[in-house]
């Protein structure tokens, strides 16, 4: 018989390696951040988002950057929708205080004024703690939201319109700040307090949940 002729079939080609869980991750974490961010401006949290990983693997990357270390590892209860509330919530606080300033300074009402006052000493000593549990999450230093538009947080043209701003006029575009801050923070917090896992990261949220609810009903409605 005659031999048969080599096969002409090219070799395949190599599987490509598959991605590593890190690198699938960080992919996987992009577009989970942006899910969870949309819900909590909404004011509502997937229900689900609380099962989610106990770190980023973007956060602990972005630490080990800074640190030079090992990565970050989050506490075992902190899940997704700990993690992103706690990311949130920092820029939140810390976009309103220039507004509580103005205040101080500005407005006419002593009522307002004191309000502001109390608020701002609310937020001075929320803050360390909500700086905690980012670092023992290892989320990035500088928060990805800041600066942007979304509610509640208060963005760098609205802080100079109330800026420019005096008498009557200021203090209404103050109050009406203050209403869709306050409103916006104590949605957020039932939400984490429906959706989180971690106690420590709730009960820091039951905390904004009753002082925002208190200075909100100081507000005119």
């Amino acid at each position: 018989m005659p031999s048969r002729p080599p096969s002409t079939t090219p070799p395949s080609a190599p599987a490509s390696p598959a991605a590593s869980p890190a690198a699938v991750g960080c992919r996987g974490v992009s577009r989970w951040g942006s899910a969870v961010v949309v819900a909590l401006c909404a004011g509502v949290l997937a229900a689900g988002c609380g099962s989610g990983p106990p770190a980023t693997p973007s956060a602990q990357s972005a630490q080990s950057a800074r640190t030079g270390g090992a990565p970050v590892q989050a506490p075992a209860d902190f899940g997704g929708t700990d993690l992103a509330w706690v990311e949130l919530m920092i820029p939140m606080d810390e976009q309103l205080l220039p507004v509580l300033d103005l205040v101080a300074q500005k407005a006419a009402d002593p009522a307002f004024v004191k309000l502001a006052t109390d608020l701002r000493g609310v937020y001075s000593a929320e803050l360390p703690r909500l700086r905690a549990l980012g670092t023992m999450a290892g989320l990035p230093t500088e928060s990805p939201h800041k600066g942007h538009k979304m509610p509640g947080l208060v963005d760098a043209d609205r802080l100079a319109a109330m800026g420019a701003s005096s008498g009557a006029d200021f203090e209404r575009q103050a109050v009406d700040c203050l209403k869709e801050h306050l409103d916006q923070l104590a949605s957020l917090a039932h939400s984490e307090l429906t959706n989180g896992t971690s106690p420590t990261v709730k009960a820091v949220a039951q905390s904004v949940a009753d002082t925002r609810t208190q200075y909100r009903a100081q507000l005119k409605t």
